[in-house]
């Protein structure tokens, strides 16, 4: 480590690169917990995780059992065999929300108190994460494989891919689909937000196609 920071003082390799190096040295040394773990509290696989990036403290789980999970990972008991174990803080019980499995879960980019969580059964829903209850719904009339709302917090758009040719657009201001963009011939299966450019969205779909897209404009793909 000692080396690549003398090279950076050096100016032989450019900031990027130093972080890049960090970045990947740290993930080499990543290994499983030996002593705590997250208690099993999923009767199924799961699909999706989410940490929020406020406190980066709560975890999101979800998956095939329909239930959705909210985990405290600074908080743990000790199990029957001696380890520390991650309990549920709070949950949504299987069937009372989703019915088909859930296929991505997301925290609100600027507030721990409201997640989004999206499914097979056609609809995508936000939570309040005090209560766990339903805020509101969107129902898409097709397969939700992939929602993102915006990182830098910028708008209240939360784009949504599925099973249709069109990429959806909902907005939490209006409980309502605010746009669609007609993105992929055999169905959308991935959406990501510029961390940047709050109107710049990237999909992705069954065709192999990857579309970049800035939302505010009538003939909105870039490339």
């Amino acid at each position: 480590m000692n080396g690549i920071v003398r090279s950076r003082e050096r100016g032989a390799i450019s900031a990027t690169d130093l972080s890049q190096e960090v970045s990947i040295r740290v993930l080499k040394t990543l290994a499983l917990a030996e002593t705590k773990r997250v208690a099993r509290i999923h009767t199924a696989p799961l699909q999706s995780l989410a940490i929020d990036a406020v406190q980066q403290r709560y975890l999101l789980s979800a998956g095939l059992d329909t239930s959705i999970q909210l985990l405290d990972l600074e908080i743990s008991e000790i199990s029957a065999d001696g380890l520390q174990q991650i309990p549920s803080l709070s949950h949504v019980a299987s069937g009372s929300g989703h019915t088909r499995l859930v296929s991505t879960v997301e925290w609100y980019p600027v507030d721990s108190g409201m997640f989004s969580t999206s499914s097979f059964d056609h609809t995508l829903r936000v939570w309040d994460t005090a209560t766990m209850t339903e805020a509101c719904k969107f129902d898409l009339e097709s397969r939700i494989y992939c929602h993102r709302m915006s990182p830098t917090g910028a708008h209240a758009l939360i784009a949504a891919a599925n099973e249709s040719a069109y990429v959806r657009l909902c907005d939490l201001r209006t409980a309502s689909a605010a746009q669609q963009i007609f993105a992929h011939q055999n169905g959308g299966t991935v959406v990501a937000w510029s961390p940047h450019q709050p109107y710049m969205l990237a999909t992705g779909g069954a065709d192999g196609a990857l579309k970049l897209w800035d939302i505010r404009q009538s003939s909105a793909c870039l490339a």
